[in-house]
């Protein structure tokens, strides 16, 4: 018997401040284009904003004509460079740079939406608002973190200030010119020493203020042509991971509700046999679990007793089970939530023992009530045999 996917359900306490696009899919396996500010999709690297599939996480790069794959019950919101966004909710595999803007045969997968709204001024330049801001952010940066680092041609970065009370100065040496300076540290961000120019391929060691020595590594990237949108694609595609991460992020947070995805890895268990579950969620959140057996006892099952409920954006969640002694369907039901609900949800503390009748009761009755979180959910349901 195969395992049933129920399509995740989404409830928002507060509406996301969609004011650049407002997207409603015309069914769970529709794929939504949103041309901003031109008219045809042309062949173009895009990047992951969101997903709740499995192989796609923020930040990631998909190269040009590239099929992407996203499974039954998952979605995946990509960004391309021209501004224009494309949201996928699977089952689907197919290119997303030949996205149609509208296709009407029957029974295809692949659907443009039905209704979007923008301002006159054109989607591109609205829905850069938050990219605007968020992309000012990313340029200042933590000389803490080794790592990859993005600049703009002619316009070097500011140093982030450590948050520790009166920091230690540091050193900045140019790896291959051997030229250093000393930075101190005044207001929440300093500016980057102009005795070190910076190009593409420079590598700085940062030492002092404690710890081992840090490396940043710096490639240039084009800020003139194409924008925010434009700007944040060619960060990820340069490996300026951390600050694609804070671009996109915001992005995400701004226009993609959050969403959660559930499924088991075997379609059809054994009695007593082990069997993994899959959750992702698309961003940050805090879930729970409960299993409903074959006796109709509700079981809660994740997180394990006083093991937390948090759980990373983007990064598949094992979720390790065993079939019962008896056959008979098994239904997972998880819930994501925007803040951790831990102190509110009855019988949250017993894991792995069934609930009784007032605590399930109480249970219901408290997701059903919040208005302050933003909620989604996903079932699995597992015949044991």
């Amino acid at each position: 018997m195969p395992v049933h996917h129920r399509r995740p359900a989404v409830r928002s306490a507060h509406a996301p401040p969609l004011d650049a696009v407002l997207i409603r899919l015309l069914s769970a396996t529709a794929i939504a284009a949103v041309a901003l500010g031109c008219a045809t999709a042309a062949r173009a690297e895009a990047v992951v904003v969101a997903s709740t599939a499995p192989a796609y996480k923020l930040g990631q790069v998909v190269s040009d004509g590239s099929a992407v794959q996203v499974p039954d019950g998952a979605s995946a919101v990509f960004l391309f460079s021209s501004g224009r966004t494309v949201r996928v909710r699977g089952p689907y595999e197919g290119d997303l740079d030949k996205a149609p803007e509208r296709d009407a045969r029957a029974g295809s997968s692949v659907k443009a939406n039905d209704r979007f709204v923008q301002s006159d001024l054109g989607a591109a330049r609205t829905l850069g608002n938050p990219l605007d801001k968020a992309v000012e952010r990313a340029f200042t940066i933590d000389p803490a973190v080794s790592g990859t680092y993005c600049v703009k041609a002619g316009s070097p970065p500011a140093l982030r200030r450590p948050t520790q009370a009166n920091p230690e100065p540091i050193v900045l040496q140019d790896v291959g010119r051997g030229v250093s300076a000393n930075v101190t540290w005044a207001g929440a961000a300093v500016p980057w020493p102009r005795e070190l120019a910076l190009s593409d391929g420079t590598e700085i060691r940062v030492s002092g203020a404690g710890g081992a020595p840090r490396t940043l590594r710096f490639r240039q990237v084009d800020a003139a042509a194409g924008g925010s949108a434009a700007l944040a694609v060619r960060m990820a595609a340069a490996g300026c991971t951390s600050q694609a991460g804070l671009v996109l992020s915001s992005l995400r947070d701004a226009t993609v509700p959050l969403d959660l995805y559930l499924s088991a890895e075997r379609t059809s268990v054994r009695t007593g046999e082990d069997v993994r579950l899959l959750l992702q969620t698309n961003r940050d959140a805090h879930v729970y679990c409960w299993l409903r057996n074959a006796r109709a006892q509700l079981i809660p099952v994740f997180p394990a007793g006083s093991a937390s409920a948090a759980v990373e954006g983007s990064a598949p969640r094992t979720l390790p089970l065993r079939a019962a002694d008896s056959p008979g369907d098994a239904e997972v039901r998880c819930v994501a939530s925007s803040r951790d609900l831990d102190a509110e949800l009855p019988g949250r503390s017993e894991a792995f023992r069934p609930l009784d009748d007032a605590t399930v009761a109480a249970l219901d009755r408290t997701l059903s009530r919040l208005r302050d979180a933003d909620l989604a959910s996903s079932q699995v349901v597992v015949r044991i045999r």
